[in-house]
């Protein structure tokens, strides 16, 4: 890969980052989702998307948002079930509030994937550090990508 493409694609990424899907998108969620309110995202495996719960009940499906302030939630219940019975079911996310921009371009080179799997351990992973919480988080694909301060880990 030449450098030029290299530099492109790192330039376009961080767009991507910077602000939360397009202009029409964006229109869309400020009707239906209450800025004010924390939001529950879950992997939706029908669909395929992402899930968006508000006040107990599912506000939109999409593939690509952005919350600030985020705790990533396991309940040990649904683990346990899943342990047990090993089929998969909604008992663990990420609450937030949702944002259409990160500011500053400080944290563009701290973000991490950030990883659940219920058979290897009981809480959100970010290599092989634990993660409970973060600034920010991006759903973007299947893919959770956060940014916070390696002190806060």
């Amino acid at each position: 890969m030449q450098s030029a493409d290299k530099y492109s694609m790192i330039r376009d990424m961080k767009k991507k980052r910077a602000t939360a899907g397009n202009r029409l998108y964006r229109k869309h969620w400020f009707k239906t989702i209450d800025l004010t309110k924390r939001v529950y995202v879950y992997r939706n495996l029908h669909k395929s998307c992402w899930s968006v719960r508000q006040s107990g009940k599912v506000v939109d499906h999409t593939h690509f948002l952005l919350l600030k302030d985020c705790r990533y939630l396991v309940g040990k219940a649904g683990r346990k079930r899943v342990l047990r019975e090993h089929k998969k079911n909604v008992h663990a996310g990420v609450s937030g509030y949702v944002t259409d921009k990160v500011p500053g371009e400080q944290f563009w080179d701290d973000w991490g994937t950030v990883v659940y799997n219920p058979y290897e351990h009981d809480q959100f992973y970010a290599g092989s550090f634990p993660v409970n919480h973060s600034h920010y988080c991006i759903f973007n694909g299947k893919e959770v990508e956060a940014v916070w301060d390696y002190m806060d880990i």
